[in-house]
């Protein structure tokens, strides 16, 4: 993302306008289409839930007719005289050779009054005996084997003891027929199912009413326990639909898996009817729409496009002048200027402005240039007037031979300290000197401030001699022991107290303590200066924070210094430095930067 900004931002002006313009266009245009197309949606989807709703109650019309005229011929059969005679002779177990002629009788009289009736049987309580009468023989319609096991599979169609089925149990699976199954009984009395009445039915009707409506949706007539009874595909037939949820909670219109459903319940019968309907072949014609409204966006955007860079090109053109203008400039050209003629009023006054910071422009560089040539004449000066150090320790060292000669060694002493100090304060230049000679430079530094005051400051310092030789930057210590001295112990109100100088290696790192005896102080001061270590704060001595910067700009951020409080009451400043023991010179910037 980035990338792509950095990229944009270094685009030229017409460019980015022409951009903008254009994505404005797309955008405008791609949320007209998209609220177009989001409306044009909501309508075919309202549209095809009104025809789905009139597809199932065409359905569920005709079904229940189907259902009640089946049932009327089950009632009608089980109320027949010789039926009825059936149930009593078995009941009480004198069924006679007329009883069971008439039932044959009435058996073959339904096979020919409905032509649709494939057979009709009267199966015994205990499934074992039967009498039959059908279109087709035992062989072919398998009653024999199937109607135990077809009877058992098959839900009661509605509140009653009447089952349905549309299956192809019978005909060894060649052909799907409707199976109603109702128990008999005597009308007389109640009491327990004296047989059970079989009907088969192979109506063409009950399959053609799934083919009614839209041929996109599929229509099927679902059981309450979610087994599908009828279906337009009738490879679909018992089994069971993963949506008995919805349909159970009366949820008429839901979506699932990627379909949008539509369920009716048939009146005083256990199905629903359940026509669905895919969102693709919902969205199919929403898709042409899409297609044709993008190929008419590409095309627009084409010919605006061609249209605005014509037009952003034309604009640009006073600005571009003004940019090929800059460009002489940054190239030296500092006599360029800008010809104000047909440039429009707004671009007019931008030349003028140009002009006249190229006239500022030339003015500043001669008296730049001047005072450039002034400022290299006081540096040569300066540099003719300087004094060599070596005139200074050849000064130093003849005041302290003079001072021998007079038998004064206090003055000889100083003398001696004091061109050590200074000596080691230029380092021939180095910036960065060996432990060794940074605690020889403090000592050197004591022996001044005890000449100064008295010998009344103590000082105890100890080095391993193992960090001796490892490097530190020059005049780390020096800043520390002074506000010791003068903040801590307080020297010049005449008290006495004693500096302690530590030097050790603790694993990759030397540590220095400089710890004195004197008034020290709260720990939110102690804080306050840790704070303010690594930021410049007129209130806070600027040597500290020198050393600790520098420090840091050397070894790193994980370098530097600490104040700590310590037991006799004073305070301790903490160093952490690396061990290092080596350094090389950058050639770049004529530094030296350990390695």
């Amino acid at each position: 993302m980035n990338k792509w900004k950095t990229k944009f931002s270094h685009w030229k002006f017409d460019k980015k306008i022409l951009l903008l313009v254009t994505v404005s266009i797309l955008i405008v245009t791609l949320t007209v289409a998209g609220v177009s197309l989001t409306f044009s949606i909501a309508s075919m989807k309202e549209q095809s839930v009104e025809l789905l709703q009139m597809q199932n109650n065409t359905v569920a019309e005709s079904f229940k007719g189907s259902m009640d005229s089946y049932k009327e011929i089950v009632l009608g059969t089980i109320m027949d005289d010789s039926v009825q005679n059936y149930c009593r002779q078995v009941q009480k177990n004198e069924l006679k050779t007329a009883d069971i002629d008439a039932v044959y009788s009435k058996l073959e009289n339904l096979n020919n009054m409905y032509e649709s009736l494939n057979f009709a049987a009267i199966v015994s309580s205990d499934y074992k005996s039967y009498y039959y009468r059908g279109k087709g023989s035992l062989s072919v319609t398998q009653f024999e084997e199937v109607y135990p096991q077809a009877y058992e599979r098959c839900k009661y169609a509605q509140k009653g003891t009447m089952k349905v089925s549309y299956n192809n149990d019978y005909y060894k699976g060649n052909r799907y027929t409707l199976s109603l199954y109702y128990p008999l009984y005597d009308t007389r009395k109640v009491s327990d199912a004296r047989g059970l009445l079989c009907m088969n039915f192979d109506d063409p009707a009950v399959q053609r009413m799934l083919a009614v409506g839209d041929s996109s949706a599929e229509t099927r007539v679902v059981d309450t326990g979610g087994m599908i009874l009828l279906s337009n595909d009738k490879e679909e037939t018992g089994r069971y639909v993963n949506y008995i949820d919805e349909m159970e909670k009366g949820i008429q219109i839901f979506t699932k898996n990627g379909n949008m459903y539509v369920c009716q319940k048939i009146k005083n019968w256990n199905y629903y009817v359940v026509s669905s309907i895919s969102f693709y072949k919902l969205m199919e014609s929403g898709f042409h729409i899409m297609v044709v409204v993008i190929l008419v966006l590409i095309i627009v955007l084409i010919i605006v496009s061609i249209i605005i860079r014509a037009l952003v090109r034309k604009m640009y053109q006073p600005l571009n002048k003004v940019v090929s203008k800059m460009d002489y400039v940054a190239t030296g050209s500092l006599r360029t200027r800008i010809n104000v003629d047909n440039m429009g009023e707004d671009f007019a006054k931008l030349a003028i402005g140009f002009n006249s910071m190229m006239d500022e422009i030339e003015v500043l560089m001669e008296q730049v240039k001047l005072e450039q040539h002034q400022l290299e004449q006081i540096r040569f000066n300066a540099l003719q007037s300087q004094i060599q150090p070596h005139f200074l320790y050849n000064t130093l060292e003849c005041i302290h031979w003079q001072a021998i000669a007079e038998g004064n060694k206090e003055i000889s002493t100083m003398v001696k300290a004091l061109a050590k100090y200074y000596r080691i304060c230029l380092s021939k230049g180095h910036d960065v000197i060996t432990i060794r000679e940074e605690v020889e430079h403090i000592r050197n530094y004591m022996i001044i401030q005890n000449m100064r005051y008295d010998n009344i400051i103590g000082s105890e310092i100890v080095v391993e001699s193992q960090v001796e030789e490892s490097l530190i930057p020059k005049l780390t210590l020096q800043p520390l022991v002074e506000n010791s001295i003068y903040h801590g112990m307080k020297v010049k109100e005449g008290k006495t107290g004693t500096l302690y100088l530590t030097a050790y290696k603790n694993e990759d790192e030397v540590i220095i303590k400089v710890s004195d005896t004197g008034t020290g102080m709260s720990q939110e001061q102690i804080d306050e200066m840790n704070e303010q270590l690594s930021r410049y704060e007129d209130s806070f001595g600027y040597g500290v924070r020198n050393v600790n910067k520098r420090i840091e700009l050397l070894f790193g951020e994980g370098y530097g210094l600490n104040y700590q409080k310590n037991d006799s009451g004073g305070v301790t400043v903490v160093i952490h430095l690396p061990y290092q023991t080596e350094i090389k010179k950058n050639t770049a910037g004529g530094e030296w930067t350990c390695v």
